[in-house]
């Protein structure tokens, strides 16, 4: 074979050119925001009071988190995405979203009695904050593991867990408005639990798919 026709074969194996992974991941999560609003509308009412509770600083902390969590998860996984090594100060960018609930947890500490601290961190609908919060999480995981596929991840175990915080983070913004637990302790408690759920099996879902 003639070196141009060698060329010309190579450039149309090659096809269309791949947009930027940070693109396809970023459009990824966008496409998982509007699925995940779908779903819960769907699913689930507002909280009868949310124009109240927004004036509140104990519902407010659960958006702190959630945002944060998502926030810090996207600028991480764009660079997960991608065939190098992430450095441990990037992933340190995780610890944002535990740091501030920590902070909202003090202060609800210092501001109940002992007594009212066990109660308050059971709230009244732990089960539903565990059903819902992956539930809805399930069509953001799956976008982003896709978007994901079309990078190449030097982590696939970690790029699919922090997929699922991703998704987490997405999943528990939208939750937030109708959950009527507003307290830290209960966030610190079933929120956390909810989102480990969807972490590890992101995680699991990483390392099936992710590897090449």
């Amino acid at each position: 074979m003639k070196t141009d026709d060698l060329i010309k074969a190579i450039a149309a194996d090659t096809g269309m050119p791949r947009a930027p992974i940070g693109w396809v991941v970023w459009t990824g999560a966008l496409i998982g925001i509007v699925a995940t609003a779908a779903l819960f509308f769907y699913l689930l009412p507002t909280r009868p009071d949310l124009e109240a509770a927004m004036t509140d600083w104990h519902f407010l902390m659960k958006w702190a988190f959630s945002f944060t969590l998502l926030g810090t998860a996207m600028a991480l996984i764009v660079s997960l995405a991608r065939p190098y090594r992430t450095s441990t100060s990037k992933v340190l960018l995780l610890l944002a979203a535990p740091l501030v609930l920590a902070i909202g947890v003090a202060a609800e500490l210092i501001a109940l009695p002992p007594s009212f601290w066990m109660p308050t961190m059971i709230g009244t609908n732990a089960v539903s904050c565990i059903l819902y919060v992956p539930l809805l999480s399930g069509l953001p995981l799956a976008v982003m593991i896709l978007a994901l596929r079309k990078g190449a991840p030097a982590r696939p175990a970690l790029a699919g867990a922090v997929a699922g915080l991703v998704a987490a983070g997405i999943a528990a913004s939208f939750y937030a408005t109708h959950c009527q637990n507003d307290s830290p302790l209960f966030l610190a408690a079933w929120y956390i639990l909810a989102t480990a759920v969807v972490a590890g099996v992101g995680a699991l879902l990483g390392a099936l798919l992710l590897r090449w």
